[in-house]
């Protein structure tokens, strides 16, 4: 694996996402600005106009940009819980983990729902009676984010706080949790092995691949 170029790449996808977001702000901003001289003109507008066919292409595209934005904030917001997660499981002693522990560390972190799903599980006995389970909705999505980064932790990596290093563990104890200081943090991915042999040194290293995030920041609009 060249962890040079997996570095470069996972660096690039964090700054493009960055500028897409703050340059969809910048169109929705112009989309709206023209929409509301189209609709203000003071005249009626007919259907299969020129100007109703455009004002219906700017809807559709604001509403793209919108769509855009918000998944743009539910990946930060989501990155956000999962990275002040492991951050709440370190201990005051602790100045760095092994990768042993890092592994046992994010399987406990892919159980986390599983007293939630056993009360969903024990309200739905309870209640058999009705015809639609309680809290359906909550389940399909814990199960689905619980099987998405299952996939994330046994193939490409799931992507965490690098806790192996002492300068990594020291800056998120000083992280105050917002999106906007999260490009300081040192992040790397961790990838499961499935081999069951002994691991040399050279197989660890390629379980973990650092992302350097300094010198970015993210518009404080994002959270």
């Amino acid at each position: 694996m060249n962890i040079e170029l997996v570095e470069a790449e996972l660096q690039i996808r964090m700054n493009f996402d960055i500028h897409c977001s703050r340059f969809y702000d910048f169109l929705l901003t112009q989309d709206e600005s023209k929409d509301k001289k189209l609709k203000t003109g003071g005249k009626l507008i007919h259907p299969s106009s020129r100007k109703a066919k455009q004002i219906s292409r700017l809807e559709c595209h604001a509403g793209r940009v919108v769509k855009k934005r918000q998944n743009t904030k539910a990946k930060y917001n989501n990155l956000r819980d999962r990275i002040q997660w492991f951050k709440d499981q370190l201990n005051e002693t602790q100045t760095h983990l092994s990768q042993q522990e890092i592994h046992e560390l994010i399987q406990r972190y892919l159980q986390r729902f599983q007293d939630e799903l056993e009360q969903i599980e024990l309200k739905n006995q309870i209640g058999q009676r009705q015809k639609t389970p309680q809290y359906a909705s909550r389940k399909a999505l814990i199960e689905t984010t619980i099987n998405t980064e299952r996939h994330e932790y046994e193939t490409n990596g799931i992507e965490i706080p690098n806790l192996t290093r002492i300068d990594a563990v020291k800056e998120l104890r000083n992280w105050d949790g917002s999106i906007r200081l999260m490009p300081r943090l040192k992040l790397c991915l961790i990838k499961h092995n499935n081999s069951t042999s002994n691991k040399n040194d050279d197989d660890d290293d390629n379980q973990i691949v650092s992302i350097d995030n300094e010198n970015e920041s993210m518009d404080s609009d994002v959270e």
